[in-house]
């Protein structure tokens, strides 16, 4: 429940301590900081923002003529534990928030940490993952040692209300608690974790007999492990298992049961109770000039415990990456590669398979000159199991999906001239491509598929060009850059392309206190090579940022941008459209 701090009573005041010391969520009361100078700290800001706007030739205006927006904040630090004050207001209204609604209390002291309340703690993605819990948890790390222990309730017990019919809001009373310890010394180490979870069958006072929830009970156990085998090969590994009964309220004992693994006897086993498994490893060996690494993971299908709110499962995952680092790290090249696969048991009726793939490489031939590329490279085939009824046939079922999407870009930048008045040239390229096909597909692979008649595409290419060159005048503190830019859009039978050249300059002002900018960009639009537009797009912008003499004071920043776009008619019997958007900022902080 929300606490008012009430300041004109000694009331309101025992209220605000008592909210202080259980108020705190996902930070730490650093102990050890007590008496100290930095025990206290105020921190905070205020901003002032407004948005002036003018508009001719649209019949409705983008946006409100004047806008403005202002907002605080205060932070009080006490032990490292953040009080976050914050105020905003504007013309459409006012929100203020503050800390005193969190319940969790987490103290610190040199390798002891606490928490207390409501909170949540990580284990492992297989076990327990950011299950928020009301209880008690305490990590140590004692020099080599890493060890976790929590026990609280992970659910609240939510009853059934006829009136209110919250028939998918039930739920049971639910208490967990876990353990994990972890040991490592120089590249060896290893690390066990148990968790264990139960819903209490008779917190429920009654159950309709349409609601599909039952009691559930869960045991899961967690072996990880890692070595350096020899001097540049390493190894991790971790091995999770999960027995999950789904219905405590099952009567016939053990019958039926999938898997009566050594895991059962840990939980209520029954003919409800299933046994999931997930592992992964990865290898990798690092030389000075080239890594080489190598991942697997595994998840049975339906993977599940009680220690967190969603788990991927049914899945095996194959990544594969290296790196290499050639004539005295001059050139460089990595890439990273992955393929996914689904429904590894063959029951479902599509299964799906996904490739990922990027690479990149730079070759700094000298200082002057640098190249640099990359390339990435995601899709995904879907292929649905034909019916196996003679007597029906779904045309579907030969309706196959893949998605195709890759992108590709290249940079070379030259640098040239004096350090007084330097030169950059620098021309970039990126491309992209997207593709969605459907029909009978037969195979496919990262790049592509085999297909028959029947398939139906929409592809997408977008080409987007800069050419750029800039020159630094040191004794001006200022720079100058012309740029003409190309961006060009193909699909089915249309394309669309914007290109035109784009001027800036930038001068720092006051001993570099301040920073003036102005530049203009002209684009011309085609649709199918026809002229659709002519917009220019005039920008302005002054930044200053004053110091004072005492730097505790604080910082100021003041900047005033305006941006002015023309969009000029084609058509004699239509106006030219002016919008006009000013903008000024000013920021406090302390």
């Amino acid at each position: 429940m929300k606490k008012h701090v009430q300041c004109v009573s000694l009331r309101g005041v025992f209220v605000a301590l008592f909210t202080f010391c259980f108020s705190f969520i996902s930070q730490a009361q650093n102990l050890e900081k007590i008496g100290g100078k930095d025990m206290l700290k105020v921190t905070g800001g205020l901003a002032f923002n407004t948005i002036t706007y003018f508009s001719s030739g649209l019949a409705f205006p983008s946006r409100e003529p004047f806008t403005w927006y202002a907002s605080g904040n205060v932070n009080v630090s006490i032990l490292d534990v953040s009080l976050p004050f914050t105020y905003t207001y504007s013309n459409q209204g006012g929100k203020f928030t503050q800390p005193f609604n969190r319940t969790a209390l987490n103290p610190t002291y040199k390798w002891v940490k606490s928490t207390l309340g409501l909170t949540s703690m990580n284990f492992s993605p297989y076990t327990l993952t950011g299950h928020l819990f009301l209880g008690a948890g305490v990590e140590l790390t004692p020099g080599k040692w890493k060890i976790a222990l929590m026990a609280g309730r992970l659910n609240k017990e939510v009853a059934y209300d006829a009136l209110e019919n919250n028939l998918n809001q039930i739920t049971f009373r639910r208490f967990g608690y876990g353990l994990k310890c972890g040991y490592e010394n120089k590249g060896f180490g290893g690390t066990l974790i148990l968790f264990k979870a139960k819903d209490n069958e008779t917190s429920l006072p009654f159950i309709p007999l349409n609601s599909t929830i039952k009691p559930q009970d869960n045991f899961v156990f967690s072996l990880g492990g890692k070595a350096a085998l020899f001097e540049n090969l390493f190894l991790e590994a971790e091995y999770a298992a999960s027995s999950l009964t789904q219905n405590l309220n099952e009567v016939n004992g053990s019958e039926g049961t999938a898997t009566l693994s050594f895991l059962n006897p840990l939980v209520h086993a029954n003919a409800t109770t299933a046994f999931f498994q997930a592992y992964k490893t990865s290898i990798k060996y690092q030389l000075k000039w080239m890594n080489v690494g190598f991942n697997f993971e595994h998840i049975d299908p339906g993977y599940k415990t009680l220690g967190g709110y969603y788990f991927n499962n049914d899945l095996n995952n194959y990544t594969f990456s290296p790196a290499f680092m050639l004539f005295d790290k001059r050139l460089n090249i990595g890439a990273n590669t992955g393929f996914q696969r689904n429904n590894l048991a063959g029951d479902k009726a599509a299964t799906t398979l996904r490739w990922v793939g990027s690479i990149n490489a730079s070759f700094v031939p000298s200082p002057k000159l640098v190249f640099s590329g990359t390339y990435s490279n995601f899709s995904t085939f879907t292929k649905n199991r034909p019916a196996t009824d003679p007597f029906y046939y779904a045309a579907a079922d030969t309706m196959n999906f893949y998605q195709l999407t890759q992108s590709a870009s290249a940079m070379s930048s030259y640098n040239f001239g004096k350090s007084e008045n330097k030169n950059v040239l620098q021309l970039m390229y990126t491309y992209q491509q997207s593709a969605s096909l459907s029909g009978a597909i037969t195979t496919a692979g990262a790049f592509g598929t085999a297909v028959e008649s029947g398939v139906s595409a929409s592809p997408m290419n977008i080409h987007c060009a800069n050419l750029a060159y800039s020159k630094q005048f040191k004794a001006l503190s200022a720079s100058l850059t012309f740029a003409a830019n190309v961006n060009r859009t193909v699909m089915a039978t249309t394309s669309n392309t914007f290109m035109g050249p784009t001027v800036n300059f930038q001068k720092s002002l006051f001993q570099k206190k301040s920073t003036l900018a102005i530049g203009s960009t002209y684009n011309r639009q085609y649709t199918n090579d026809a002229l659709l537009s002519n917009v220019f797009n005039h920008r302005i912008s002054f930044t200053f940022s004053p110091k004072f003499e005492k730097e505790n004071t604080g910082k100021m920043n003041f900047s005033l941008n305006a941006n002015w776009m023309q969009k000029l008619s084609l058509d004699t019997a239509k106006p030219t459209i002016q919008e006009v958007n000013l903008f000024v900022n000013l920021n406090y902080s302390f």
